[in-house]
């Protein structure tokens, strides 16, 4: 038999249900619990409400029984029910919630003439017990309030009370789970600091790129500017009969977009750098642990503003979206500048036709290099700006190194970290670091 006595709390209206209480309270008697409630304090004077506050808190559950009555207010606007059942739900001490049937029939002094309060409470109580009951005579309210205090007991034990020589009874074991527990820790701290005594053996795998190098010259490409229309009427009275309004009307229109013009001054740059700037991408991996490390997996993620690429790929110079000036013509065939004539000429020749810059390899048309380079011991995979590493295996205070498969541009000065992730059979995860490179 359980030795526990549990405290429960009572909170409702006293006078209009002091049958329904005292029915109570003499049930949970019966079943040798301890009943608590506002005839232990005075509840008008809310000087006492520390004491109502301190006696649910050590409470193990709490009944609330509401009938057509609100009750007398604080000075917080709600009655000291009210007040009492929201710091019990606060508190998270178990609740159970009676409410009447609102067509009981009541004598006048047992109902508040206007229930607008007291419908408000309920539907706060209805919306946070969801096991509310409703009641409508006294003995139907007392057996519900004994069948569910005594489910609650079964299901969610409260802390209880326990006899004073009961509790003594236990000292010897009290002194005996203290001693286990000083031992205990003593023990840890023995095995903490033997831990700490031992080197274990683990590969530590660190990765190092050499950055790329660039000079004053870095950021010398010069990008096309937007021309202008050209108003027919406004081309020189020598040049007219060199010049067209229909050329004139196809040049207007053949004018590029801001973002097609930007497009292409940026890939003009990033061929500029390319071939001015690339440098072999040379990754040092080196074991720096005390162990071998087996199965190890390297990637590393280039941000943008870093391009990587298989030795042997080449670059198109783009195909300038700008057509001939037809003045500039008209002023060539008018004799009056053949050297800018020349100029155009050449500036158009790649018109149908395309530069190929290369790096490394003869002026060729473009092969598709295999992405995979793999060898007995280790391999490497290029998807775009991410690169694989694997290598079978590498002793400790061993290193190995790859600088002779990719090359490596910069396109914009500054700092640029790579992202870099590391997993071995050794690791118990993968390990991440962060690689900057200075540029």
């Amino acid at each position: 038999m359980n030795e526990n006595k549990y405290q429960v709390f009572i909170s409702s209206t006293y006078s209009d249900l002091r049958l329904e209480r005292d029915g109570i309270i003499k049930a949970i008697l019966e079943m040798y619990h301890i009943p608590i409630g506002m005839e232990m304090f005075s509840a008008e004077d809310e000087d006492q409400w520390e004491i109502i506050r301190r006696t649910i808190d050590v409470s193990d559950y709490y009944i609330l029984v509401l009938g057509l009555r609100y009750g007398s207010k604080t000075s917080e606007g709600i009655s000291f029910t009210q007040k009492e059942y929201e710091y019990a739900l606060e508190r998270k001490i178990p609740i159970l919630a009676f409410i009447m049937d609102e067509s009981v029939p009541l004598p006048k002094d047992k109902r508040d003439d206007d229930l607008s309060d007291v419908k408000k409470f309920r539907e706060v109580v209805l919306k946070n017990s969801k096991m509310a009951q409703f009641w409508d005579t006294k003995d139907g309210l007392v057996k519900s309030v004994s069948i569910s205090l005594m489910k609650q007991i079964m299901q969610k034990p409260g802390v209880g009370w326990v006899r004073g020589d009961k509790a003594s009874s236990n000292e010897a074991l009290i002194i005996e789970l203290a001693s286990l527990s000083k031992e205990n820790r003593e023990l840890r701290d023995v095995i903490n600091e033997l831990e700490s005594k031992i080197i274990q053996k683990k590969p530590k795998v660190d990765i190092n790129i050499n950055p790329p190098v660039i000079d004053e010259k870095f950021d010398s490409y010069k990008p096309l500017a937007m021309p202008k229309k050209i108003n027919i009427d406004e081309v020189e009275d020598g040049l007219r009969e060199y010049v067209s309004a229909v050329e004139v009307e196809e040049y207007n229109r053949s004018i590029p977009t801001q973002s097609e013009l930007d497009s292409y001054n940026y890939e003009m740059d990033v061929v500029y750098k390319v071939n001015n700037y690339a440098v072999p991408l040379a990754v040092k991996v080196v074991n720096n642990g005390t162990a071998k490390a087996n199965n190890v997996y390297i990637k590393m993620l280039f941000p943008e503003d870093v391009l990587i690429f298989e030795v042997g790929r080449r670059f198109k110079k783009p195909t300038s979206p700008l057509l001939k000036n037809p003045v500039s013509v008209a002023r060539a065939k008018a004799g009056m500048g053949l050297l800018e004539m020349q100029s155009n000429i050449l500036m158009r020749s790649n018109l149908g036709e395309s530069l190929l810059y290369n790096i490394g390899l003869a002026n060729e048309s473009v092969v598709n290099m295999p992405r995979l380079r793999m060898n007995n011991q280790r391999w490497t995979k290029l998807e775009g700006n991410e690169l694989t590493i694997k290598i079978d295996n590498l002793l400790h205070t061993r290193e190995a190194n790859f600088d002779d498969e990719y090359l490596i541009v910069p396109l914009r000065r500054g700092k640029h970290n790579v992202n870099v992730g590391v997993i071995c059979e050794e690791f118990e995860s993968q390990e991440n670091m962060v690689l900057e490179l200075d540029i």
